[in-house]
């Protein structure tokens, strides 16, 4: 083993993380229902060495057995919105109904009778046949009619490569699981999400909006009877309005309350009303502490739970200020609140299990995302103390010494370039850490700038094995909050609309320049990668600030920004207007806007390598976008290498294509910057 004084340059240490760990042991968590009759945790993992496929795991009195196997050729993955989520929902005796995602159908599995160590029986039972590109996602069933279950359908068998970003069409149903019967309850909008009943089932709410809205940009939020026969009654609307307020995350409480969020204040803060009331009053929680906290989150995904009930005056929630996340106990009696001090920075989803207890999904500062029970019991304060059980970590097949993690610091850098230079850039800076190396100059070290995708998402001070493949590797990392980022309030989200290319691009080039002149970073030796939105950035800060760069990785970015127009998937299809487009007039401005910003019209300007990762199954991105960014920059002579993942869509999710990108991207990083 090498010793503390080994000299060896920046990006060429020896690190205890591999390709090979990253894509054939670390899994992906996602959704989580609980039992909460016995306490019993069920989650979906998907598995890379299934090829991506997504499997059920229950877990119970410190076990935890795969309740899916693959012998059942099922995949428990909506594909509602083609993003994703809502996948599966639990009936009050036990049972999972959920989406399998190749066939679109409805199944229902039974725990007690799934066989998951041989695999010879699933325990999945086909309860709603789906017709062909017809979807169903975003689960809730009936309290007491268990037959009777809420979903959003999405038909999509009009839809082709050139229609889909408006002849794909969603409704609201409820289907009866004995029968077959399905009944249109909620239609006219383009999108629907968290519909749920009430716990007698007298009620059922529901959030809907329609284009050109986001779900972060303006959501209504609806209420109405049920009528016990498939049907609803005296539809009236609650909260929310189109591209103003955003309404997230209904849900109903113990109290009997119907509780959300809602960013009407700038920040996404939770409210509730009681149906039974005449005038069915919104209500806000007034949180003295946290008036500038998030308490939801962007929601790309369906079924998103970032808070629950614990009991008729407990709320356990994520609050969420400037991309960092923390655990809050919030007595709605008395409008306080008490910090868990649970060290989670980034958290996916928060759930109850009883009174006392709740599961959850989060990272923190030392460790990748993972699966935990927090059981809560007061101290002699009456404060409560939490206590956790770690269910499923990511990385569970391996671990990185803490003398290895790099922390990351919270900065702000002046904005220096671009069209909005009134502000702070935020973001978060992780150093190159390796106990075993050290540089042999006195040079600063090469950085690798890392861009979220969204581009309304955001990144987080929180462990992320990626990141530390490259800072055990003697990179430093820094990941930038560029304007538009979630996170940070409404007026930080809404100030980037048409200056999608212009703002995030410039912003990202204030913190190179304000780490360069801090000397933390080497000028010579940086570099640029991101996905999806971040990759679209990174092609257009190539060819925008040529001399910045020594390399750049685009992941499934977008390379023409009019041809993802004509084919552009519904869910995203007219946000496009929105962040390029709401500052222009005319047609020909218009126009003439979209050829400006499309990173392959200007591949003569960049001067750095660049390396294309690209899945040929995106229907987000569609793989002709990094075909025409290579042809584009080879045109012009300039340096492009692209790689295609058969089969993979948004991201990768088999481990060949984990392990062949972090392989790529590692040699990439260090030919050009090591």
């Amino acid at each position: 083993m090498e010793t503390p004084s080994t000299k060896v340059p920046y990006g060429h240490w020896t690190s205890p993380l591999t390709a090979e760990q990253l894509a054939h042991s670390r899994v992906s968590l996602h959704e989580v229902v609980v039992n909460e009759s016995t306490g019993t945790i069920y989650s979906i993992e998907c598995l890379p060495t299934e090829n991506g496929r997504y499997t059920i795991i229950e877990h119970h009195d410190g076990k935890s057995r795969n309740i899916l196997p693959k012998e059942s050729g099922l995949s428990a993955q909506a594909r509602v919105h083609d993003l994703g989520g809502g996948s599966m929902a639990i009936r009050p005796d036990g049972k999972i109904t959920f989406s399998d995602e190749k066939s679109y159908h409805v199944y229902q599995l039974d725990p007690a009778v799934a066989d998951g160590d041989n695999g010879s029986h699933s325990g999945a039972t086909l309860v709603h046949a789906a017709d062909q590109d017809i979807r169903y996602a975003d689960f809730c069933h009936h309290p007491t009619e268990f037959q009777w279950v809420l979903a959003i359908r999405e038909d999509q068998r009009n839809a082709t490569p050139e229609t889909q970003a408006y002849d794909v069409h969603n409704v609201l149903v409820a289907i009866n699981t004995d029968t077959g019967e399905e009944k249109v309850i909620a239609a006219g909008d383009d999108f629907y999400a968290h519909p749920k009943f009430n716990l007698s089932g007298r009620y059922v709410s529901w959030i809907q909006w329609s284009h050109p809205d986001m779900p972060w940009t303006g959501t209504v939020l609806y209420l109405a009877d049920w009528d016990g026969n498939g049907g609803l009654a005296n539809v009236r609307k609650i909260a929310g309005k189109a591209m103003s307020e955003s309404i997230a995350q209904p849900k109903w409480g113990l109290d009997g309350a119907l509780w959300f969020a809602s960013d009407r204040t700038g920040f996404w803060q939770l409210y509730s009303i009681r149906p039974d009331d005449e005038d069915c009053q919104v209500r806000p929680l007034m949180l003295k502490g946290l008036e500038g906290a998030e308490m939801a989150i962007a929601e790309w995904d369906l079924g998103i739970s970032t808070y629950t009930s614990l009991d008729e005056s407990t709320i356990v929630a994520a609050a969420v200020t400037h991309a960092t996340s923390r655990v809050v106990l919030v007595n709605t009696a008395t409008a306080s609140f008490q910090d868990l001090d649970l060290q989670y920075l980034d958290i996916d989803g928060i759930y109850r299990v009883s009174p006392t207890s709740f599961a959850i999904v989060g990272s923190s500062a030392d460790s990748p995302p993972e699966l935990a029970l927090i059981s809560l019991t007061p101290d002699t304060h009456a404060k409560a103390q939490a206590r956790k059980a770690v269910l499923k970590s990511t990385a569970s097949a391996f671990t990185l010494p803490p003398e290895y993690i790099s922390h990351a610091t919270s900065r702000t850098a002046p904005q220096l370039h671009g069209p909005l230079r009134n502000n702070s850039v935020h973001f978060f800076f992780f150093p190159p850490r390796n106990p075993h190396f050290h540089n042999n100059n006195n040079i600063p070290p090469p950085c690798l700038v890392y861009v979220h995708g969204g581009p309304n998402g955001n990144a987080s001070p929180a462990f992320d094995l990626e990141t530390q493949y490259y800072t055990t590797r003697g990179f430093a990392v820094a990941a930038v909050n560029y304007t538009g980022s979630t996170g940070f309030g409404r007026e930080y989200r809404e100030r980037f609309s048409g200056h999608w290319g212009l703002a995030d691009v410039a912003d990202t080039v204030s913190v190179v320049d304000y780490l360069v002149q801090n000397g933390t970073i080497d000028k010579s030796r940086v570099g640029i990668y991101g996905g999806s939105a971040g990759g679209y950035l990174t092609l257009r800060a190539l060819h925008m600030y040529p001399d910045t760069w020594a390399a750049g990785i685009s992941s499934y970015g977008i390379s023409d920004v009019r041809a993802l127009q004509a084919d552009s998937y519904k869910f995203e299809s007219q946000d496009v207007d929105r962040l390029l487009l709401s500052l222009t007039q005319g047609a020909e401005e218009r126009e003439a806007e979209l050829t400006r910003r499309s990173p392959c019209y200007f591949a003569k300007d960049i001067k750095a390598p660049l390396l294309l990762l690209q899945g040929t199954e995106d229907v987000v991105v569609p793989v002709a976008q990094a075909r025409m960014m290579a042809a584009a920059m080879r045109e012009c002579g300039n340096v492009a290498e692209v790689v295609e993942f058969p089969g993979e869509g948004h991201g990768w999710v088999g481990k060949e294509a984990i392990f062949e990108s972090l392989r790529k991207k590692e040699v990439w990083w260090r030919t050009h910057l090591g």
